[in-house]
């Protein structure tokens, strides 16, 4: 028994040294390479475009606009805001499936209810604003006015 339990372990240490070198072999062939070539210059660039993309949001987060929108959000009675949308009425050579595809790629919400597609709820009537423009330009297609949602 004592035997057996010397080769084991024998076995055990000699499929240790060999995975050891396996994996010695691989890194020394991935060091070699030349996608382990990363540098500091590469960091730096990233790090520019992050920071850069930082100062975009913030400048668009600061712009006055929006300040002044957020500023106008009525609320309800009951302490819930007040929903906007804008309401595309079915014409015959319109698809609304593509245009609320589109939409939804654009990160615009939309959805079909009674042969209308609406465009929103939006607390913030800037967005609507944007989703008209985007509609009128995309599919040349004229909205209604934004009116205050109703369940």
């Amino acid at each position: 028994m004592r035997e057996l339990v010397k080769y084991f372990l024998g076995i055990v240490i000699i499929v240790t040294i060999i995975y050891t070198v396996y994996i010695s072999y691989n890194v020394f062939k991935f060091v070699s390479s030349e996608e382990s070539t990363a540098n500091i210059a590469d960091y730096e660039l990233k790090i520019s475009l992050i920071d850069e993309e930082i100062i975009e949001l913030e400048n668009k987060f600061n712009e006055q606009q929006l300040r002044d929108n957020s500023n106008s959000i009525v609320m309800n009675y009951d302490g819930t805001p007040v929903a906007w949308v804008v309401m595309l009425e079915l014409e015959e050579n319109l698809n609304f499936e593509e245009i609320e595809n589109s939409l939804l790629e654009s990160g615009f919400i939309s959805f079909q209810k009674d042969n209308a597609l609406y465009i929103g709820p939006y607390i913030d009537k800037l967005q609507l604003e944007e989703a008209k423009k985007y509609i009128l330009d995309n599919f040349s297609v004229e909205t209604n006015e934004i009116q205050q949602w109703k369940i």
